[in-house]
């Protein structure tokens, strides 16, 4: 999700996720699999989120993940993620908006 604060972090983050879709395309029919982590916003150090409400319990995040990691998928999604992960197409910018402007509200 492009957060219109750490502009250089969400670039980065889009471009590792460009990558992966890469590196897994061209790896299709070898043993190697390419999985993602694509987490939401999780409560840590970053940005000073470790308190806050509005972002994910890192031990949550954890438990989620290793139990998403033990099933088929190459995408690790904890259900906080879908809903970002799954905004493509015509009101993807209208949900990046809604999504900086409450973001950048007063906590």
């Amino acid at each position: 999700m492009p957060l219109a604060l750490t502009a250089v972090y969400s670039s980065t983050k889009a471009a590792l996720h460009s990558y992966v879709l890469s590196q897994r395309y061209k790896l299709i029919g070898t043993s190697v699999s390419v999985l993602e982590i694509a987490p939401p916003w999780v409560q840590t150090e970053l940005m000073n989120s470790s308190e806050n409400p509005n972002a994910m319990p890192l031990r949550e995040f954890i438990d989620e993940t290793v139990k998403v990691l033990g099933t088929n998928v190459e995408e690790i999604l904890v259900e906080r993620a879908k809903p970002m992960r799954n905004n493509v197409g015509p009101n993807e910018g209208a949900f990046v908006t809604q999504f900086n402007d409450f973001i950048q509200q007063p906590q």
